[in-house]
């Protein structure tokens, strides 16, 4: 653990009992300690119930009690098993970053995600980029982190929200295309941009954070990785699209700025075309763990043992998103006290128990 994070109190939360047992196991993930498995995520419908299905979008009609009930209700239904929390994001979707900077957003609650229509057509003639506190999105989240905290204390916490900032921020204002062009023909400009973006990086964690009593109960993310201090999903898709110098000129400052204000940074790195761009990532000095996504087409989990492997000799944790049978095929052939499994597939509350017992047994 960052030695300047304090270790909180024993958790208590009605949606999850054994919350002080995570959070014992979790504070030794973070010091690269291990206490009796691997950890792990695994949330199922509690034995005999059936969860409605929810959006990871909240409160697309901006009626913010009701999507606190929508989650109780939700949660209720719920096993938060291994060290998965029960934890309210938040969420507008990937590109609501942008959506707070006044990109006009589509929501797809169906498909948990959102769309932003870009904006900038002349970077000479864009206004710089600034928060609007009156901006709806932006208000709606913070609203909803306050009046979630107030009500879920010793029930559930809250978590950070999605932060595609960096150039995933550029490419939702401009568009993909037009920014792949702007790297190599207005450099300057998409750097001025970066900087405008990168000051907003903390503002917004803060307001964030302090709305939804983190200091008090820790913090999270959509990864499910819960920490007594700040913690957040760091990335850049758009890293996919540019070659290592441009990653290094463009993307590499900013992930290192955001890593600075935190205590525990994990990246999420998605598919094969971010693989390039692995030993720059490894060189960070702030990041703890890499979140590996093979992404779509690709093999799943243990055909990647070599990469995570290597991720693990330089020193950094993984997390792996994993199926039950997945996690028995990989547990001996990874750093225990460094591996963090996701297990995204289970049925049910009796299955995750034995799941937990047979990590148990193997480490």
């Amino acid at each position: 653990m960052n030695p300047s994070v304090a270790p909180l109190p024993p958790l208590q939360l009605a949606y999850k009992p054994d919350a002080a047992e995570a959070q014992r196991r979790l504070r030794a993930y973070w010091q690269g300690e291990i206490v009796d498995r691997s950890c792990v995520s695994v949330r199922a419908p509690k034995d005999g119930a059936k969860p409605a299905w929810r959006s990871l979008i909240v409160a697309e009609d901006f009626d913010l009690p009701g999507a606190i009930d929508r989650y109780e209700a939700w949660a209720s239904q719920m096993f938060f098993g291994g060290e998965s929390m029960p934890a309210l994001m938040p969420n507008y979707g990937p590109d609501q970053w942008a959506g707070f900077l006044g990109a006009r957003l589509t929501l797809v609650p169906e498909m948990d995600t959102s769309w932003a229509e870009p904006c900038i057509s002349d970077w000479a003639e864009a206004q710089p980029l600034a928060l609007d506190s009156a901006n709806r999105w932006w208000k709606a989240i913070v609203d909803l982190t306050r009046l979630a905290a107030e009500r879920g204390q010793g029930r559930f916490l809250l978590s950070t929200i999605d932060t595609h900032s960096n150039l995933d921020c550029l490419a939702a204002l401009r568009g993909a295309e037009w920014l792949c062009m702007d790297v190599i023909e207005q450099p300057d400009e998409v750097l001025r941009a970066l900087r405008q973006v990168d000051a907003l990086y903390r503002p917004v964690y803060d307001a964030v954070f302090e709305a939804g009593r983190m200091q008090a109960s820790g913090s999270t993310s959509w990864l499910d990785l819960w920490s007594e201090g700040r913690t957040q999903a760091i990335q850049c898709d758009f890293s996919c699209m540019i070659s290592p110098e441009h990653f290094r000129k463009f993307a590499l400052p900013s992930l290192e700025y955001e890593m600075s204000w935190l205590d525990h940074a994990v990246y999420h790195m998605d598919g094969p075309g971010q693989i390039r761009h692995l030993d720059d990532l490894l060189a960070l000095p702030n990041l703890h763990t890499i979140q590996w996504v093979p992404g779509a087409g690709q093999p799943p989990a243990p055909a990647w043992l070599d990469l995570l492997q290597r991720i693990q000799r330089a020193g950094k944790a993984v997390q792996v998103l994993v199926s039950v049978e997945e996690v028995k095929a990989m547990y001996t052939k990874l750093a225990p006290e460094r591996t963090f499994y996701w297990v995204l597939d289970c049925p049910s509350e009796s299955e995750a128990r034995r799941l937990m017992d047979w990590m148990e047994h193997r480490t």
